[in-house]
């Protein structure tokens, strides 16, 4: 019964933990097929800090750039999965 609850306990967390973190991998998955390797998100940007008001999601990030220099910093802005952009 105990192993049981740990089970659940731990799928609970797994999921709420993807929930959270789902923002961040799609965008990714949008900077990579930008061009950008490397990719690292640095942070989370304030509202008007970058972006749209209406964006739900603002990242700061940093990657090596298609050219293949060196690594660039820039703001990634979305507000879901499929609407991404990058703050120029």
């Amino acid at each position: 019964m105990l192993i049981a609850f740990v089970f659940l306990i731990l799928l609970f967390c797994s999921f709420t933990f993807w929930q959270e973190l789902e923002p961040d991998f799609s965008a990714i998955d949008y900077l990579e097929g930008k061009g950008y390797s490397s990719v690292r998100i640095l942070g989370q940007l304030a509202e008007g800090h970058g972006c749209k008001p209406s964006d739900t999601y603002r990242f700061s990030f940093d990657a090596i750039p298609p050219d293949g220099k060196k690594r660039v910093g820039g703001k990634v802005c979305g507000g879901g999965a499929d609407i991404w952009y990058e703050e120029k």
